[in-house]
């Protein structure tokens, strides 16, 4: 007998416990209830990722979702054809492959552009959403006019555009400080009263081309502060140094006056053959 067990059972000839056969079936029909269960789990997970690839390949098939249509919207100063054009090689591609960063890419040549935002339609509609940047103003160049939007970017705008100022050779519409200066121009309401925005002598320095012939180099920041310091010093200059029109406004409290700025050496004629005449 066994002491171990609940139940008193006899032990047989090799000293093992004897397994009931109601037991044995029991437990046979439980590890096939287990291998069925499992096999057929198995089965449906491979059945799922079959059905999982296959509807995969189907919605990235350039067949099934190829873009047919693109819409462009929200555009107020820019024709919107010059955008669909940019896009215009996305039509067949497959519309949930495709990727913000393939429009980013293609509007890239575009400064005007702040942001987008893509839409997909199915099942072949790509919508674009634009933002435009918000112009300041139109500067003159040698390159003609381009509208800026005080943050440091620039484009070109239409020909025969109003300009606010022109810039002198060397000065890069989409300079911080340029943009900054024309920018305070406009709250100075200086418009005409100053022509044209040139470098200066210095580095960091720019220079006023006014219309009444009055040259002032300045610096970048706090243009008002030194166009208070020029309309001071004006009627003293008028008086004393008439002959005078280049005045230094950089330094707090004070004017400087330069001599004129020196006129380019005129160039010898040339001959019918390219040449420098000779006396």
């Amino acid at each position: 007998m066994s002491p171990e067990s609940t139940f008193l059972r006899g032990r047989g000839a090799s000293g093992f416990v004897p397994v009931s056969p109601v037991r044995s079936r029991k437990t046979r029909r439980r590890w096939l209830r287990r291998s069925v269960r499992t096999t057929l789990v198995a089965l449906g997970l491979l059945g799922g990722a079959v059905i999982a690839h296959a509807g995969w390949s189907f919605l990235h098939s350039d067949g099934a979702f190829g873009i047919r249509q693109i819409h462009v919207t929200g555009l107020v100063a820019h024709p919107p054809q010059v955008l669909r054009d940019a896009l215009a090689d996305l039509r067949g591609r497959n519309l949930f492959a495709l990727g913000p960063e393939e429009v980013s890419r293609r509007f890239a040549g575009f400064p005007w552009l702040k942001g987008f935002l893509c839409k997909k339609h199915l099942p072949d509609t790509l919508i674009v959403e634009v933002v435009e940047r918000r112009e300041l103003c139109t500067v003159g160049t040698e390159r003609g006019p381009f509208a800026i939007d005080g943050a440091g970017m620039a484009w070109a705008a239409a020909a025969g555009s109003p300009t606010t100022v022109a810039l002198g050779p060397g000065l890069d519409p989409a300079d911080g400080r340029v943009q900054g200066a024309v920018a305070q121009l406009l709250e100075l309401d200086l418009r005409g009263a100053v022509q044209t925005l040139a470098p200066g002598d210095a580095p960091d320095a720019l220079t006023l081309v006014c219309r009444d012939g009055w040259r002032l180099q300045v610096a970048p920041e706090d243009i008002a502060a030194q166009w208070r310091r020029f309309q001071a010093a004006r009627a003293w200059t008028a008086t004393y140094a008439p002959d005078h029109k280049v005045l230094d406004l950089r330094w707090a409290g004070k004017v400087v006056l330069l001599p004129a700025a020196r006129a380019e050496a005129p160039q010898e004629p040339e001959d019918q053959e390219g040449g420098t005449a000779n006396g």
